[in-house]
């Protein structure tokens, strides 16, 4: 499923932002923007001197305390410099998504609710889900939860990959056929089963889009076995970016399961710098 992801993905049509499908115009305009990458996203959006309306995503839940590192929301009105520089902010550095949806209560309540998610372990796991690998592997594996997914929120716009992919816009457009009455007050959503290994796979397609130029300036055709070199490194307990990025141009080459040298390296008792410096031999 991780292959026919990363191939829908890819075949996915891409928009400029002015260019991203809504429906009606009585619909809001929101931003999830994650203060992680955009640390500095507070202070640029105030520069542009228009009205805000933003609070930290995990105000009044349960990671309150983490409220002023985490996500910020932020509510924009189409065609305003604000959405401009938010939709900059998030499609730059892959910040963040956006989202339309009638209720503003509603929209925010959802964005809260699905922070939690029941992992299939007996526990609940945080989700990041205003990261764009994460939100895909959602949709994709999603199925009869869409609905759920979607809760209120008509439409989501993620970042795209910026040198994947046809090359006419930096972003992608979600929505589900239908939706159902929306209720705050429901048990968390399920984490679908298939959602971390699709994630992994489309993880590693925006890390390898986020560091091109290392890896060789790739050709689509050659993502599959760099994404597969790359987990067969994790595999074996290689997993630090500085070593990744030093094997770049070792991992854009044929499959590592078919070299039995690198294999031999890989499964060797070495520590990982040290497999790391051999491999590069």
């Amino acid at each position: 499923m991780h292959v026919n992801a990363m191939n829908t993905l890819l075949a996915a049509p891409r928009y400029t932002f002015e260019q991203l499908p809504r429906e009606g115009s009585s619909q809001s305009l929101y931003f999830i923007i994650d203060r992680g990458r955009q640390p500095e996203a507070m202070s640029i959006l105030y520069r542009v001197g228009e009205p805000m309306n933003t609070q930290p995503l995990f105000g009044n839940t349960d990671l309150a305390e983490l409220a002023s590192e985490g996500p910020l929301w932020l509510v924009a009105p189409w065609g305003s410099r604000l959405a401009a520089e938010a939709a900059r902010l998030c499609a730059e550095n892959g910040a963040g998504i956006a989202l339309t949806a009638e209720d503003p209560a509603q929209a925010l309540a959802h964005a809260r609710w699905l922070l939690k998610a029941n992992d299939g372990s007996g526990g609940q796991s945080l989700l990041s889900y205003h990261k764009a690998s994460l939100w895909a592997a959602l949709v994709y594996t999603a199925g009869d939860t869409a609905n759920q997914l979607f809760g209120p929120w008509q439409n989501v716009y993620s970042p795209a990959p910026r040198n994947f992919g046809p090359q006419n816009g930096p972003w992608l457009a979600w929505s589900t056929d239908t939706q159902q009455p929306w209720s705050a007050d429901g048990p968390a959503f399920n984490l679908p089963a298939d959602t971390a290994r699709v994630q992994a796979r489309l993880g590693w397609v925006y890390w390898v889009d986020e560091q091109y130029a290392a890896f060789g300036e790739p050709e689509d055709e050659r993502l599959p076995d760099i994404t597969e070199n790359l987990d067969v490194l994790l595999e074996h307990q290689i997993y630090e970016g500085r070593h990744l990025l030093k094997l770049a141009p070792v991992v854009n080459g044929p499959l590592f399961k078919t070299r039995p040298a690198m294999m031999a390296i890989l499964q060797s008792k070495d520590d990982s710098f040290i497999k790391v410096e051999r491999l590069m031999q």
